[in-house]
């Protein structure tokens, strides 16, 4: 009988350390631009960091800094400054609109609008994706790739381009698609 319980309890622990090892997070986890910069700095990895840096995505939390963006989010009920309103956050840090979403150490929120807002969070596909091989798989562990042609881009751009943002003017697409456009 004294082994029986050895043996459940062991089996028993055994699974337990499985469970929690072998089956993925069911949520999100972002690495951050600092990763993805790593091999999309250079010209085999299009040079898409370089052309990220020079974007408005790029700056997004720092707008959130200013005592424009404070006024702004006064102005529209917010107790707290922008840079620390949930609201402004959801838009201008990528991942913060995501329910359960969890960060890497690297990820940092001064990164703003960055590639795994429109990619997906990374760490499922970051050393997948850049092998046409294992592009499938890279896929189906999260990276998304938005175009234009099927609507997928617009629809996922429309998430903070709207008219809940309280500086919204308007969005064009094709406008804004020729400033963020990184084909590789």
């Amino acid at each position: 009988m004294k082994r029986f319980a050895v043996i459940l309890m062991s089996s028993v622990a055994f699974l337990a350390i499985c469970a929690f090892t072998l089956v993925p997070a069911d949520s999100p986890e972002y690495v951050g631009t600092k990763s993805c910069k790593t091999c999309h700095k250079g010209a085999n990895g299009g040079k898409v960091y370089l052309k990220w840096e020079k974007t408005q995505h790029a700056s997004a939390f720092k707008t959130l800094q200013t005592p424009e963006a404070d006024k702004i989010a006064k102005d529209a009920g917010h107790a707290t400054p922008a840079a620390e309103t949930a609201a402004c956050l959801s838009c201008h840090v990528t991942g913060m609109n995501v329910e359960g979403a969890k960060f890497d150490k690297k990820f940092a929120k001064e990164d703003g609008v960055g590639c795994e807002s429109c990619h997906g969070a990374g760490k499922g596909y970051k050393s997948k994706h850049n092998k046409p091989e294992k592009h499938a798989e890279a896929v189906a562990a999260g990276l998304l790739t938005p175009k234009v042609e099927d609507g997928s881009a617009e629809k996922q751009c429309i998430q903070c381009h709207n008219e809940k943002s309280p500086t919204y003017k308007g969005f064009d697409m094709a406008e804004k698609w020729a400033k963020i456009a990184h084909p590789k």
